[in-house]
């Protein structure tokens, strides 16, 4: 859809259960648009909607958020020997996958690690989950896969504010990261390119985004056809 058709089916939306309803302005439009933006992929991200399905659980799931997920290779900085850093993206919301490049440290054995010509080869592993509360008993066992073993580790990730937290037991460093992640949508502004394609979500999501954003706009005017469009929307599901 165009950014202004998005607009026009919202307002249709509203006069099909209530055409006495109080409309709002279009940029009161606007906002209620991108509160059902958020509300969609939330619920078809948690599986807190109607059908109780979340993300990747059926094909209609993975469809719906598909232009959401986004991979990128991200280059550590080095805090220590044994502590390296990543900057989460701007657009990051929530973690899908991630893995990691390493490489062995100056001084660490090598005999077993690949080579390519005088070029020690990246391996690629994935991360074992840390919290506040476990990192350290985590990075002081003994049988901790952190541990660099035959030229194999899964080094420690601890997500704290904006940054990934990486650690390794200082054999190896931390060459690349690999993360998968959700973004966030990209907002739907019908001011400033109205006749412009709305692409940032799959077509067919559209309708549903205008009728949540409806049933958010209806629900907040206190309207008894509230539950009727709420069947309606259940059943677009």
């Amino acid at each position: 859809m165009k950014f202004i058709e998005l607009q026009e089916a919202f307002e249709i939306e509203l006069n099909v259960f209530d055409d006495g309803l109080n409309k709002p302005t279009s940029m009161n439009t606007e906002w209620w648009l991108n509160r059902g933006l958020e509300k969609f992929w939330k619920t078809r991200y948690s599986g807190m909607n109607a059908k109780q399905i979340g993300f990747e659980q059926n094909q209609k799931r993975i469809d719906d958020l598909r232009t959401l997920v986004k991979t990128q290779e991200l280059t550590p900085v080095a805090v220590s020997k044994t502590e390296f850093s990543v900057d989460l993206p701007n657009d990051y919301v929530i973690l899908l996958g991630d893995s990691v490049g390493i490489l062995p440290s100056s001084d660490a054995a090598k005999q077993c690690w690949d080579k390519d010509g005088n070029e020690y080869i990246v391996k690629y592993s994935d991360t074992l989950e840390a919290t506040i509360e476990t990192l350290d008993r985590q990075l002081s066992n003994s049988l901790s896969e952190h541990l660099l073993k035959y030229s194999s580790a899964r080094p420690l990730k601890l997500i704290q504010g904006n940054k990934v937290l990486l650690y390794t037991d200082g054999q190896y460093s931390i060459d690349k990261y690999k993360l998968t992640y959700l973004r966030r949508p990209e907002k739907i502004n019908i001011h400033t390119n109205p006749f412009g394609e709305y692409e940032d979500m799959p077509e067919h999501t559209h309708s549903e985004i205008v009728k949540i954003a409806a049933q958010m706009y209806i629900e907040n005017q206190s309207n008894q056809r509230l539950n009727t469009h709420d069947s309606e929307v259940q059943e677009m599901e």
